[in-house]
């Protein structure tokens, strides 16, 4: 008997979902009704998940050395990085079609004072809050006579959570069924071939973007570049069946933990941190159907006004809900300060439809991979940190 990979059975649940609704005359409403209950359900338990996580890894790195600090410094950093990083590299490539702009243009205050209140709201989001709660509060206990009961507690906790996401993982096959008839019905406003540009684009630039990364990553760690296109094959099948950074996180654990040996504390760290911080398939997905939409219905845009979208999207990709369309939906208001011509309700419309549509799946499924190489980087730097600090002699 032939057995089908769980990420595998994943996308053909996805496909069939798809198949069902595209053959089936009438709109079948349980489908729709099942994607977003489960979605909406997942999000209320989102923070606590992520407290969890973040509490448990940080409180197994400060057991064995007080590298939490360093770990989580460097996520930062390097995730803040990518995500400019590949803005900028999305804006550079989209500006070399678009005409040049007969106006001065530039940033304006409006557009400047959303980013600022769109970053500084990201802070109260109950997912960012359990981010900061679980990592202060590892911290915390660390320094008391409390720290050995409360790692033994928390790592019952972790247990029980390793055990539900295995219940979980059970029923995301009729989840993403329901998510593939729900892309189809979503898209019948949006014409095919606007539809097949932009993921085409979103494709091609998020897979040059992995493709340098997976060189780096092979060059730094000296992994395999077999076995580290074997986890992006399947972290890419898993993306594109689910589409949720957030909601795709326990299938991360589970699949990075089977393909690579690095620390627990440092993988589950700097994966859970991913899924909040890591939006460089987001911004990507932002700036492509900002373009493609453009095109689509008329509407101008320059290159400079391209160029100048890039850091706005990024830092407001940090500030995103999380949710399927979140990144385009917060990031729309800036766009519109920013390129006031597209304010109109043809652009806003087909651009939400082929960000929530579709896009999304693939740059879910970028972020993932991304977040993975990101994580193999840590932990390798850090293993070479505490290695160096070994064989340091004794003053």
């Amino acid at each position: 008997m032939i057995r089908i990979r769980f990420e595998y059975s994943l996308l053909i649940s996805f496909l069939a979902g798809l198949l069902i609704a595209s053959i089936i005359p009438i709109k079948i409403d349980l489908f729709p009704i099942v994607a977003e209950s489960f979605i909406a359900a997942f999000m209320f338990v989102a923070p606590v998940i992520v407290f969890l996580i973040m509490f448990n890894s940080s409180c197994s790195l400060m057991e064995n050395s007080d590298v939490a600090g360093r770990v989580i410094e460097s996520s930062v950093i390097v995730f803040v990085s990518l995500v400019v990083g590949c803005s900028l590299f999305a804006s550079i490539i989209l500006s070399f079609v678009l005409p040049a702009s007969i106006s001065s243009t530039w940033v304006s205050n409006e557009a400047f004072s959303y980013v600022v209140h769109i970053m500084l709201t990201s802070l109260l989001r109950p997912v960012t809050v359990a981010l900061l709660l679980g990592v202060t509060l590892a911290f915390g206990f660390s320094s008391t006579p409390l720290f050995g009961k409360v790692l033994k507690l928390s790592k019952k906790i972790h247990a029980f959570q390793e055990q539900s996401f295995k219940l979980l993982l059970k029923i995301f096959p009729i989840i993403t069924m329901s998510l593939g008839a729900s892309l189809y019905y979503t898209l019948g406003r949006v014409s095919v071939e606007a539809y097949v540009v932009s993921m085409l684009l979103t494709f091609l630039l998020g897979l040059a973007t992995l493709s340098i990364l997976l060189i780096v990553v092979a060059g730094v760690t000296h992994r395999r570049l077999t076995e580290l296109a074997r986890y992006s094959v399947r972290m890419l099948g898993i993306g594109l069946s689910i589409g949720s950074s957030y909601v795709i996180l326990p299938l991360a654990l589970k699949v990075f933990k089977e393909h690579f040996d690095a620390d627990s504390g440092i993988r589950d760290l700097v994966l859970t941190l991913g899924a909040s911080l890591n939006r460089c398939g987001s911004v990507m997905g932002v700036l492509i159907v900002t373009f493609v939409a453009a095109h689509y219905t008329g509407s101008a845009i320059s290159w400079q006004q391209m160029l100048l979208l890039a850091f706005p999207v990024a830092l407001i990709g940090f500030g995103s809900p999380g949710i399927q369309g979140g990144t385009l939906l917060v990031a729309m208001p800036a766009i519109l300060y920013i390129v006031p011509l597209l304010n109109n309700e043809r652009f806003m419309t087909v651009a939400l439809a082929l960000f929530v549509g579709g896009t999304t799946f693939a740059q879910a499924a970028i972020n993932s991979v991304a977040s993975g190489y990101i994580t193999l980087l840590i932990n390798d730097s850090i293993s070479k940190m505490k290695h160096q600090e070994r064989s340091q002699p004794d003053r």
